[in-house]
C-alpha cells in the first residue's frame, strides 16, 4: 500500500507540473486603474462631455475584461457598468446599433453577477434602443422581462416611467394611438399630482400626437419645449414641427420665430453626427482588439485543457498498469508462499519423524531432507554470515523446523546450556531476535 500511494503522489506532482499554469486574470492593480477611469468617465458623463468620457470606459474594459470565468464579481460588477455608459454615449449619439452592441454586453456581465438593479437598467435601454428603431419584437420581449422586476411605482419611479413610456411607444407603432397617448397622459397627471415636472414628458407626447391623425392637438404639448432645458439639436427639431404647424395656420410670424432656431439645430446636428461616426470607429476598434484577446485567451484554455486531458488519461493506463503488475507480484508471492509452506509442513513432519526415530545421525538425516528440497539455502545463509560456525547453522536449522531448545540439545548431543549460547551468539551475528526465520530468505 505504501508503494501505491508514493506513485500516485508522483503522478499528481508529474499531472501538475504538466498542466502547467493557467491563462493570467486581470492583475489585481488594475482593478484600481479601471476605478479610476470609470469614476473619471462618469464625472465627464455628469458635464455633458460625452466624447471625452466615452475612452474611459474602453480603457475600463481594456484593463479588466478576460475570459469571463476567470474575472471574480467586483470586475464584472464594473465592466458592465463600463458598457452600460458606452451605451448611454452612443444613445446621445443616435448610433443605435453600437448602443444595443454595448448594452448586451453589459446585460450579459449584470446577469452573470445576478445584478438586479442594473439588469432593470440595461434592459430598459435595450427595450428603448430596439423601439426606436422599430423591433417591436424585441423591444417587448425587454420589457417583458423587466416587468416583473417593477413590483410599485414608488419602488423606482425613474424605471416605472421608462417602462410607462416604451409601452406608449409599443403602443404607437401598432397604430393603437387611443392606448398610446392615454398611457402618457396618465403618466403627466401621476407625475403633476406628486408635483413633478412634466414638461419633458408633455413634449414627448406632442411629438407622438404630430406623426398621427392628431397632428393639430399637438401644439400645445409641444410649446412646452420653450420651458425645458434641452440640446440645441432636440430644440431645433421640436421648433421644426410647431413651424409646420403655424404654416398651415397662416402664422408667418410663428414660423419665421420656429425657423431662427433651424441653424443651431443644423450646426448641431452636424456635430452629433460627426462625433456618432468618431465614437462608433472607437468602439469598432476596441471589439475587434477585444475578441482577438478573448479568442487567444480562449484558445489557450482549450491547449491547456486538452494537454491536461492527455495527461489525465496517461496517469489513468499508468495507473491501472501499475496496481495490475502489484496485484500479479503479490499473488506470485502468495502463490510461492503457499508452495513454500507445503514444502515446509512436509519438511516439519519429515524431521519430527526423523527425531523420534531410535536411529542415529537425526542431525544429517534432518540436513540431507532440508537440502533436497532447499539445496542452496545452507550455503546462501553461510555466505551472508560467514561467522556462522557449521553447528549454528545447524541450529538455525533446527530453529526453522521450530525444535525446542531441549530437542535441539537431544539432536545434537548438547546440553542445553550451551544450545542456549549458541542461540544467544547467532542472534548476534544475524542482528535477530527471531531463530525460525533466519533461513527463510535464503529458500528462493
Amino acid at each position: 500500500m505504501k508503494r501505491l500511494r508514493y506513485l500516485l503522489d508522483l503522478l499528481l506532482l508529474l499531472f501538475m507540473a504538466a498542466c502547467g499554469k493557467m491563462p493570467e486574470q486581470a492583475h489585481p492593480e488594475a482593478m484600481d486603474e479601471a476605478q479610476i477611469q470609470y469614476d473619471s468617465g462618469y464625472h465627464l458623463l455628469e458635464d455633458n462631455e460625452w466624447m471625452e468620457a466615452f475612452p474611459h470606459f474602453i480603457q475600463v474594459a481594456e484593463l479588466l475584461e478576460v475570459l469571463p470565468e476567470d474575472m471574480d464579481l467586483d470586475e464584472k460588477l464594473l465592466v458592465s457598468r463600463a458598457y452600460y455608459q458606452m451605451g448611454l454615449v452612443f444613445k446621445q449619439k443616435i448610433e443605435t446599433n453600437a448602443e444595443i452592441d454595448a448594452l448586451k454586453r453589459a446585460l450579459y456581465y449584470q446577469r452573470m453577477a445576478n445584478d438586479s438593479t442594473w439588469i432593470l437598467r440595461s434592459s430598459l435601454a435595450l427595450a428603448r434602443a430596439y423601439s426606436s428603431i422599430k423591433e417591436n419584437d424585441s423591444a417587448s420581449y425587454y420589457l417583458n422581462l423587466v416587468a416583473p422586476m417593477i413590483d410599485t411605482v414608488t419602488d423606482d419611479l425613474g424605471n416605472y416611467y421608462s417602462a410607462q413610456l416604451l409601452l406608449s411607444d409599443l403602443y404607437y407603432d401598432q397604430h393603437e394611438f387611443d392606448s398610446c397617448f392615454l398611457v402618457q397622459q396618465e403618466l403627466i397627471a401621476f407625475k403633476t399630482r406628486r408635483g413633478i415636472d412634466a414638461k419633458n414628458d408633455s413634449v414627448s407626447l406632442g411629438i407622438a400626437m404630430f406623426h398621427s391623425p392628431y397632428l393639430l392637438r399637438s401644439k400645445p404639448y409641444l410649446l412646452k419645449v420653450l420651458d425645458i432645458d434641452v440640446g440645441d439639436v432636440e430644440r431645433g427639431a421640436i421648433m421644426s414641427l410647431l413651424a409646420r404647424i403655424y404654416e398651415a395656420e397662416g402664422n408667418a410670424d410663428s414660423v419665421a420665430f420656429c425657423q431662427s432656431f433651424h441653424a443651431t439645430y443644423v450646426q448641431a446636428e452636424s456635430d452629433r453626427v460627426s462625433d456618432g461616426m468618431l465614437a462608433v470607429k472607437q468602439y469598432e476598434r476596441f471589439k475587434a482588439e477585444r475578441d482577438a484577446r478573448l479568442q487567444a485567451l480562449r484558445n489557450e484554455k482549450e491547449v491547456l485543457r486538452s494537454k491536461t486531458k492527455s495527461v489525465v488519461w496517461v496517469s489513468i493506463i499508468v495507473i491501472i498498469l501499475a496496481i495490475g503488475v502489484m496485484v500479479l507480484l503479490g499473488w506470485r508471492k502468495r502463490h510461492l508462499n503457499a508452495v513454500n509452506d507445503k514444502f515446509y509442513e512436509a519438511l516439519q513432519l519429515k524431521a519430527q519423524a526423523i527425531f523420534s526415530d531410535r536411529l542415529n545421525n537425526k542431525m544429517e538425516r534432518i540436513r540431507n531432507e532440508f537440502k533436497a528440497v532447499y539445496p542452496d539455502a545452507l550455503t546462501r545463509l553461510k555466505n551472508a554470515c560467514p561467522e556462522l560456525s557449521d553447528t549454528e547453522l545447524d541450529i538455525c536449522l533446527l530453529s526453522f523446523f521450530s525444535f525446542r531448545l531441549k530437542e535441539a540439545s537431544d539432536i545434537l548431543d548438547l546440553r542445553e546450556n550451551t544450545v542456549a549460547k549458541y542461540r544467544t551468539a547467532i542472534k548476534k551475528k544475524t542482528q535477530t531476535n527471531d531463530l525460525e526465520s533466519v533461513l527463510k530468505p535464503f529458500l528462493g
